[in-house]
């Protein structure tokens, strides 16, 4: 057997590591050490040290030496007891100031007695600068800065004044501190934000699911860009076994939504080509702008960075580019591939739930049509051979109860024929669909409609067809019972997003100045998300109705 030898490339390989097992264990252990301890422990060893420091090198002048040592035993008898009794306060409350201030009156002590602003214990000062740092980020950094350059003024004022001034050790040792204040004010500052970040992140908002598509992914998506900084956002996902997609851009509270079925464009812009590493993310977004005219965007500011997150699941694979104008921080980069996840989660979450609602619809639609569609039509068949043997006057009651069986039979067989699985009927022409339900709307209230429909065609999904015959009928029966109308007018004007309906009649309108919105109608209206409007007729009433145009279905 052959026995396979290290190469010299190796070599470093094994050298280094040993420094990074090292370095990984101590990072691990300061990160599971308690703060709290940890600033205790340094407070013990730094009055240690001092002592030890003071013991082999005396400082002068030695007619001070033992009030030194006395200073300092006494601040290494308080630092054990810290560490054998801490304080039982919150890591950041405002208690410990009083320790802190206790630190810097020792140092400015200690510093008064040797030597002032030569003193070797001024070093000690960058410690409190620092435990502050840890406990209230930028807030105690700036007031650790403070006590430290408040303790060399008091310490350094005499030597100052007494015509051998060291004024460069007192203006270098003050940059110093400020300059300390500000490195670790930033990491302070950092590690708050980033806290902030991911607990802001942590409260995802769940899914508006009975909502509209736009409405949920607009929630989603401010939610994503609040995290980030007001960031814009593109999102883009496509099936995985069709190149069948969207586009969703979000920017300034505006979210902006494409379907896109075209087979070269999921060739060009497939989402395996983003896979989170791409450092040209800004070349590969102005690309999709590129091929997206239907999506307004400007692309022309220099100063935005651009960040890239693959996400793949069951069902769908998609990218989401987070577009900054800020200073991105460093964990940018990661809170876009956790908001990336999220959302692919989210979408594969609605997708399993919507496919949920459908099995239960088709179940639905199959029990009405093996019970109450056959009931209804054994009952029209059964009043129509009563009626073949009573007179014609009782005839045409029975007719007319026969055309309000129909009406139901047509309104529960559009529902079935709207949710039968794996037909190609799922669109509806309202030219073709609505005669012959309005023609049992003219038996059963005993009036007049009539419809236009502009001159091209309107096609809308059989759900919502099934939702405009609910809206006519309930328009028409208002409009007979209560304002005893003869004659009801309907108007449909399509728009690209919006299909309008204009229902009016010749009734006795409304009476006193307020426009009263028929509740049942304004809350069918509402939850299709669209909007009602109430408007005068002289004489009667009129509705002005305008419903998002919706193609897909649900």
């Amino acid at each position: 057997m052959a026995i396979t030898q290290p190469t010299r490339n190796d070599a470093p390989a094994r050298a280094h590591r040993p420094a990074k097992e090292f370095a990984g264990l101590a990072r691990e252990w300061l990160l599971r050490t308690d703060p709290e301890r940890l600033i205790c422990l340094g407070r013990v060893i730094t009055a240690a040290f001092a002592i030890l420091a003071i013991y082999l090198d005396p400082t002068r002048p030695n007619s001070l030496l033992y009030e030194s040592r006395v200073v300092l035993g006494l601040y290494l008898l308080l630092a054990i007891a810290l560490v054998i009794f801490p304080l039982r306060y919150s890591f950041i409350s405002p208690v410990h100031l009083l320790i802190h201030g206790i630190d810097a009156a020792v140092v400015g002590w200690l510093t008064f007695l040797t030597n002032e602003l030569v003193s070797p214990f001024f070093s000690i000062l960058p410690f409190v600068i620092l435990a502050m740092t840890m406990r209230w980020g930028l807030k105690g950094a700036a007031l650790g800065a403070l006590i430290a350059l408040v303790v060399q003024l008091v310490v350094g004022l005499p030597d100052l004044l007494d015509g051998d001034a060291e004024l460069n050790i007192f203006i270098m040792r003050s940059i110093y501190f400020v300059l300390v204040a500000a490195t670790l004010g930033y990491f302070g500052a950092y590690r708050e934000r980033s806290r902030q970040r991911l607990a802001q992140l942590a409260q995802w908002p769940p899914g508006a699911i009975g909502e509209d598509r736009v409405s949920w992914l607009s929630i989603l998506l401010e939610h994503a860009s609040g995290v980030l900084g007001d960031a814009h956002l593109l999102v883009m996902w496509r099936e995985q076994e069709f190149e069948s997609g969207c586009v969703a851009y979000w920017a300034n509270g505006t979210l902006q939504l494409a379907d896109l079925r075209h087979t070269e464009f999921w060739r060009r812009h497939d989402p395996d080509h983003y896979d989170g590493r791409d450092r040209r993310s800004g070349e590969a977004l102005n690309g999709l702008f590129a091929d997206l005219p239907q999506i307004h965007a400007n692309t022309d500011q220099s100063d935005r960075k651009v960040f890239s997150a693959a996400f793949s699941s069951v069902r769908y694979r998609g990218c989401v580019f987070v577009v900054s104008f800020a200073n991105a921080a460093d964990d940018t980069k990661d809170l876009s591939q956790i908001i990336a996840t999220r959302v692919g989660t989210e979408l594969e979450r609605v997708a399993l739930i919507q496919a949920a609602r459908s099995e239960g619809r088709m179940r639905l639609a199959r029990d009405l049509h093996d019970s109450v569609l056959q009931n209804l039509t054994a009952a029209r068949l059964k009043l129509k051979l009563i009626g073949e043997g009573i007179p014609d006057g009782a005839k045409t009651q029975l007719t007319e109860v026969g055309s309000l069986i129909l009406e139901q039979q047509q309104c529960v067989r559009k529902f079935v024929d709207e949710n039968r699985p794996g037909e190609e009927g799922n669109l509806a022409t309202l030219e073709q669909e609505l005669p012959e339900f309005l023609e049992l709307l003219r038996t059963q209230w005993n009036c007049a409609i009539d419809v236009s429909h502009g001159p091209t065609p309107l096609v809308v999904p059989r759900w919502m067809l099934y939702e405009i015959m609910q809206l006519i009928s309930e328009a028409a029966s208002n409009a007979v019972r209560h304002g005893r109308a003869t004659v009801l007018r309907i108007a449909f004007v399509r728009t690209a997003e919006l299909l309008n309906l204009e229902i009016t009649d010749n009734g006795t309108g409304i009476s006193g100045e307020q426009e009263m919105k028929p509740l049942s109608l304004s809350q069918r209206v509402a939850e299709l998300g669209g909007k009602l409007a109430v408007c005068r007729n002289s004489p009667g009433f009129g509705l002005k109705i305008a419903l998002p145009l919706k193609l897909e279905v649900r």
